[in-house]
């Protein structure tokens, strides 16, 4: 009896011993959190971020992933890569709103250009020219074909730009902006809800002769890279040939945030063995 109650005391005072960490652990966490928020240096705000996700904080995990995508992504801007079988590459990262917070100012400066780009305020041509140089495609006779968007004002507004850049600095390239007729409105997928995980509805047609051209598809942003790989099938439908796609911006993939605490923790710890081998 005696043992049995001794075995339970030592539970208890074990138990409150593991509520008082975790308490301090997470005013830990917070106030690291709030140092990395208040940070004006990218290294201070870097070593407080790690602190945080240290001591658990699952905002300072997002914010780690936020400011050093290169670590957790494959794809990396201007980097050409391969998916659904066409040759891509992106002029950077795209955080969605949600993730404004936890940004440098240069992401958010980057994230309202696209903002501008989509709403047709800015011509995009920087972009087009980085994508274009990356892909190694500077010179060659490509015919230009642009993403269809949720209704046809849309899709001119944001286009007209690039295509006037198109016809008038760049004669090797044909524009393809009036190819494609978008006949009706169709839900925004960035608007909608679980749009990164839908298909783009075809609420387009081409209407003019592509067959036997090799087509650039310009994007504003890619997610999974469905929607361009939909529009290929059609342009190929059609007798056109895709060679490449480029896009503004690309949605950053959020890993698993024990993912994110394991690479702190193991980075940690070798920098820790390094120090103590000296």
């Amino acid at each position: 009896m005696n043992e049995r109650l001794v075995f339970l005391l030592l539970l208890c005072v074990a138990g409150v011993l593991w509520s008082i960490i975790g308490y301090w652990r997470r005013k830990t966490g917070e106030a690291a959190f709030a140092a990395a928020r208040m940070a004006d240096k990218a290294e201070e705000r870097d070593r407080y971020c790690r602190m945080a996700v240290m001591a658990g904080h699952r905002e300072a995990c997002r914010m780690l992933c936020c400011a050093h995508p290169e670590r957790y992504e494959d794809r990396q801007p201007l980097k050409p890569f391969k998916s659904h079988g066409i040759r891509m590459t992106f002029y950077g990262y795209y955080y969605p709103s949600r993730y404004n917070a936890l940004l440098n100012d240069g992401q958010r400066a980057f994230c309202r250009s696209l903002y501008k780009f989509k709403e047709g305020e800015i011509h995009g041509i920087e972009f087009f020219k980085a994508c274009m140089t990356a892909l190694q495609a500077d010179g060659k006779p490509y015919h230009v074909m642009f993403m269809p968007c949720s209704d046809e004002f849309k899709y001119a507004r944001r286009f007209k730009r690039l295509d006037w850049y198109i016809a008038t600095h760049r004669p090797e390239l044909t524009s393809g902006l009036y190819d494609v007729d978008v006949f009706e409105p169709r839900e925004s997928l960035h608007e909608a809800k679980g749009g990164e995980n839908r298909i783009l509805e075809r609420n387009y047609r081409i209407i003019r002769n592509i067959k036997g051209k090799e087509i650039i598809i310009i994007d504003d942003v890619m997610t999974t890279g469905q929607s361009v790989a939909d529009y290929k099938e059609e342009i190929e439908r059609c007798g056109g040939k895709v060679v490449a796609a480029i896009f503004y911006g690309k949605t950053i993939t959020m890993p698993p945030l024990p993912l994110i605490r394991m690479s702190v923790w193991g980075s940690h710890i070798v920098q820790a063995a390094k120090t103590r081998a000296k």
